[in-house]
């Protein structure tokens, strides 16, 4: 096998998990945890709870006012359940009008149509059955004393200690690491609700080839207490990190940057090093609330673009990867993230706010453009604030309206690092432009100022200092079945047999723009108390179908010089 082939292997056994990330209702095999058979079971046992046993059908006119509990099933909902859904040992079918304001929780079954319907709770579906015997109408779990039944409650019992070696990826396929692997021990030891985790993680580089070199190693130190549960914790911990960062995450996720990069060496994001060490203290109220507060004193250098693989490359050079502001900073960051959906994999209702706050006091070493002056200070101080927040709400059993507002940037301090600067570009912002291209005078997504050849030597940067963008969309749901496809039980989004599809329909528009902070000029710098026009943005409108895993899109250019349309594909939805 050659050394290509060989990593390619390696590259699919080792993608993100955001790829294989596990579906909203999939069943779970493995025998069900402690702490999910006791919820059911208080649940079931309950005197307000509503019991029923064998086959239940609720009806579109029928309301549930609470928990239900069904002992057997199969079970068919069409109407609404004011309260939490518990089905024991028997499977549950959801109807396109079905309403549950809970949670629903499947043991000994499978849920078909999972995507149908509302529900506003979690979802957790187990194949195994629970074991049980009745006292006057109450159920009381008995116990497997199998080994393997005892092994298991040791590995996943609420005080199970972990102990265990980590081989994952660091991060996805990119033109600077090509394949990077994290490796090493890590230990977790629960007494009660406290928990200590201790990790030391390696990194290993791929690289343009194989060899024990500097710049192919990396690490990944954590000594983390926690104190209360997953849903409502306090916890403090110490960091170290030898590591490759992106620089805006916020845009197109890891892992379809990973893909485009393996595929077509078109990689979309730029990366630089990152080492140090930091001190954290996490609080999580409840289970939709998380603040988080880091003090730490990192190095950061500039990497290299690498003449990496990719699979259909075409005689292309990979970009540039542009240089970064070198040298030793002091960090302070406060991050906030608020999650209300009803579904993290395919919300319809709730809010999604990530929020964060970074201080940096930076002695500089190195700038990636000496021959400005404005990097070569001794000393850079800056202050820079970003927002991500989204907001999904269902107008119809079926369709939502969902609306994205992205902003930040600089806040305080004489200018950004370029590794903290921002753009308004790619297929995660405005689609309907190309990547980076400039786009007319001034240059409102990417703030550039530079000439087009020297701006495509460096890499074609991101070099705004602030950014404000605004994505709407109307979602809904359709299902197809050509040449008179079987019925079948599963929810799975695409498959062949027939021609059947099950996905959405997506209408939506984007606005946005980047801008500098100074004198006001002839429309890329304002005074920092300004905020530029809203005709001033760039806008494009478009239509797609989401399959799930898949979407294919068009999208339409609305001002600017291109007016050709962009066809694109996401792996997974747009936000």
């Amino acid at each position: 096998m050659s050394y290509h082939r060989l990593w390619l292997v390696l590259l699919v056994a080792l993608l993100p998990s955001t790829l294989h990330a596990q579906t909203r209702g999939e069943p779970r095999a493995g025998r069900v945890p402690n702490s999910v058979s006791s919820a059911v079971i208080s649940a079931y046992n309950n005197p307000a709870t509503r019991k029923v046993e064998g086959r239940f059908v609720l009806s579109v006119t029928d309301t549930v006012a609470g928990t239900l509990a069904v002992l057997g099933g199969p079970v068919t909902v069409g109407g609404t359940v004011l309260g939490d859904l518990v089905v024991i040992n028997g499977d549950m079918r959801l109807d396109s009008t079905a309403v549950i304001t809970g949670s629903v929780y499947v043991v000994g079954g499978v849920v078909f149509n999972r995507t149908r319907g509302r529900v506003d709770g979690d979802m957790q579906v187990w194949r195994s059955r629970l074991t049980y015997r009745s006292d006057s109408g109450r159920i009381i779990a008995e116990e497997d004393q199998t080994m393997l039944s005892r092994y298991s409650r040791w590995r996943e019992g609420p005080g199970a200690d972990l102990k265990d070696i980590i081989i994952a990826s660091a991060n996805s396929y990119n033109r600077v690491e090509q394949l990077s692997i994290l490796f090493g021990p890590r230990l977790r030891l629960n007494r009660g609700e406290s928990r200590f985790t201790l990790e030391a993680l390696g990194i290993f580089r791929t690289g343009d080839r194989l060899s024990w070199e500097r710049e192919n190693l990396g690490s990944r130190l954590l000594a983390e207490f926690r104190q209360g549960t997953e849903q409502q914790h306090f916890a403090l911990g110490v960091r170290h990190t030898d590591e490759v960062d992106a620089v805006e995450k916020w845009s197109l996720s890891a892992a379809e940057s990973g893909l485009t990069s393996l595929l077509f060496a078109r990689d979309y994001r730029d990366y630089w090093n990152r080492f140090g060490g930091s001190a954290f203290v996490r609080v999580v109220p409840t289970g939709a609330l998380e603040f988080t507060v880091a003090m730490g004193r990192e190095r950061w250098d500039s990497r290299d673009a690498r003449n990496v693989f990719a699979l259909f490359r075409g005689g292309r050079d990979w970009r540039a990867n542009p240089g970064a502001l070198e040298g030793t900073v002091n960090l302070l960051s406060t991050t906030a993230r608020i999650d209300t959906r009803n579904d993290r994999e395919r919300p319809r209702d709730g809010w999604l706010i990530q929020a964060e706050y970074e201080r940096g006091d930076m002695d500089i070493s190195r700038s990636p453009n000496p021959e400005e002056l404005a990097l070569t200070a001794p000393n850079l101080t800056y202050g820079r604030a970003f927002v991500d927040a989204r907001r999904y709400v269902r107008i119809a059993p079926l369709t939502s309206v969902n609306i994205r507002v992205v902003a930040g940037g600089l806040v305080h301090g004489s200018a950004l690092p370029p590794q903290r600067q921002l753009s308004v570009s790619g297929v995660d912002a405005l689609p309907g432009y190309a990547f980076r291209a400039l786009g007319g005078e001034p240059d409102v997504a990417m703030c550039n100022t530079l000439p087009e050849s020297t701006f495509a030597e460096r890499g074609r940067p991101a070099s705004c200092d602030r950014i404000a963008l605004v994505q709407a969309e109307l979602k809904g749901d359709f299902r197809v079945a050509l040449f008179g496809a079987d019925k079948r039980d599963d929810d799975r989004r695409w498959y062949a047999d027939g021609l059947r599809a099950d996905g959405s329909w997506v209408v939506f528009a984007n606005s946005g723009r980047g801008w500098l902070t100074g004198p006001r000029d002839g429309g890329l710098t304002y005074p920092r108390s300004a905020i530029p026009s809203l005709s001033t943005f760039r806008s494009d409108v478009g239509v797609g179908v989401d399959f799930g895993m898949l979407g294919v899109y068009v999208a339409q250019p609305l001002s600017g010089a291109t007016t050709t349309p962009r066809v694109f594909v996401r792996v997974g939805a747009r936000f």
